[in-house]
């Protein structure tokens, strides 16, 4: 039954459920009115994730319709989503396969099963570089090399970068705190000794935001009255987007300060530095209400571009006999916490688990940028690989089962051990959700309850391979997920 020839009361129930399947077409333009009239119901012309919740609808393919990154919809977004859809229904997919480097640990079997993998999951985009040199793509669901995504969060990594280079032209040092630029903070003693190192590796104590919400760098300084730190600096992490628009006014001001560099804000300073000699274009960068680029997202690239960023990184910053930015200083973004050995100072850190290099030793040193709709830019020293993978996926991705299916090595046959001596996640089931978080505390694991007596909560969307998800019904603890 096609979308358009329901009554209304039916379309407007089933707007999230169309939305994620390949059958139907764009509703009419007449039934677009009465559906955004039902949803939007505080009648700002816009409908977000909070309103869809609100009235019991499905708003996972709200990012995916989300053109400009605000976290809300227009009806245009969405008329334009829909035609998105049917149009890729009629594309097939294009693979391209290059010339293997001697003695590199993939093939094009093992990089079509990753591909394959990845558009199973509603991937568009897989990019695999080896050694520099491209030797796989390929394009699903319409999609096409000159085509580009979001990365979403998967921007946030470009911080590291403007990190290093900041520090390489002395602009600042890494423990050195951020109200030494931001000078409003010196009245308050909970927030003066915060260090640049904090606040990229979310370890601030300060409320890092609302996740999908990003401040304007005005905005994401400023102290509330009430406002307390969560935690002392250094001893908790807090995923969310405030961070790295406090980094990006400390970047401006820093800038605004040096008339020898000649940028007006952290984007042109990114460009004319890194971006413009690895000869990487951006397709649009999304700026806040004041103007200013938006650091923790914003960035939209095709799969060709945003591995040029992959390799640079892969190089520590080298690009023919110089180097971009400073080198000591990347690396230490490659080095997680000692709140959180997961995240380093802009990336996620893949290696962070012993336990998952196990017949992995490709894993070892690798780290990636993610983003919301499991947008991926994965760096793997070790295979001298960079593996760009773009998408709208729903939690159901996994990491680990891509980037397994393209280094098919048999993992390593392990110890034996007394099979009830081995700590497995199934352990928690049964428990009572107090004893779950003792169980999970001894592990040394994270926890959070995502759902409750079949009631989902809302939760971050970031991937932590130390964090344990609980199912609650009626107390006790009855389903247990990884990240």
């Amino acid at each position: 039954m096609r979308f358009a020839s329901h009554v209304v009361g039916v379309a407007v129930g089933l707007l999230g459920a169309v939305a994620l399947t390949a059958q139907d077409s764009a509703p009419s333009s007449a039934v677009f009115g009465l559906i955004f009239k039902r949803i939007d119901q505080n009648g700002d012309g816009r409908v977000t994730k909070a309103e869809l919740e609100l009235q019991g609808r499905k708003a996972g393919w709200l990012a995916a319709a989300d053109i400009d990154g605000d976290g809300s919809l227009t009806r245009k977004e969405v008329v334009a989503f829909f035609e998105r859809k049917k149009h890729s229904e009629g594309m097939g997919r294009q693979t391209m396969v290059y010339e293997f480097p001697e003695g590199t640990p993939i093939n094009e079997s093992s990089c079509r099963a990753a591909a394959e993998y990845s558009a199973g999951h509603n991937g568009f985009s897989t990019l695999i570089m080896v050694n520099g040199e491209t030797v796989f793509e390929q394009y699903d669901h319409g999609w096409a090399p000159a085509k580009s995504n979001r990365l979403a969060s998967g921007t946030k990594s470009f911080s590291g970068v403007i990190l290093a280079l900041a520090v390489q032209d002395g602009l600042l040092e890494l423990d050195e705190p951020v109200s030494k630029t931001i000078t409003e903070w010196q009245d308050y003693e909970e927030l003066k000794p915060i260090t640049i190192r904090q606040l990229l590796s979310l370890t601030s104590g300060m409320h890092p935001g609302d996740v999908g919400i990003v401040p304007s760098y005005e905005t994401a300084i400023q102290i509330e009255l009430d406002e307390k730190l969560q935690a002392e600096p250094g001893t908790k992490f807090a995923y969310g987007p405030r961070p790295f628009q406090i980094f990006g006014e400390v970047i401006t001001r820093k800038l605004a300060a040096r008339e020898d560099l000649g940028y007006a804000d952290p984007l042109a300073y990114l460009d004319g530095r890194v971006l413009g000699p690895i000869e990487m274009v951006y397709t649009d960068w999304k700026r806040d209400e004041n103007g200013s680029p938006r650091l923790p997202s914003g960035a939209y690239l095709t799969a060709r571009e945003w591995v040029k960023l992959g390799e640079l990184c892969r190089n520590e910053g080298k690009h023919g006999d110089e180097y971009l930015f400073d080198q000591k200083t990347f690396r230490q973004c490659l080095e997680g916490s000692e709140t959180y050995g997961g995240y380093g100072l802009t990336f996620w850190l893949l290696d962070a688990q012993a336990s998952g290099l196990e017949g992995r030793p490709w894993l070892k040193g690798a780290y990636m940028a993610a983003g919301a709709g499991k947008q991926r830019l994965y760096v793997l020293p070790a295979a001298g690989a960079v593996v760009v993978r773009q998408g709208e996926s729903k939690k159901d991705f996994k990491d680990s089962e891509m980037l397994d299916r393209l280094f098919p090595v048999a993992p390593a046959e392990a110890p034996a051990t007394e099979e009830e001596d081995e700590p497995k996640d199934s352990d928690f089931v049964g428990l009572p959700l107090e004893e779950g978080e003792a169980l999970a505390k001894q592990r040394k694991l994270a926890c959070r309850v995502t759902m409750i007596d079949g009631e989902g909560l809302m939760v971050t969307t970031d991937y932590r391979t130390d964090r344990i998800n609980f199912s609650i019904a009626k107390g006790k603890i009855v389903k247990v997920t990884r990240g």
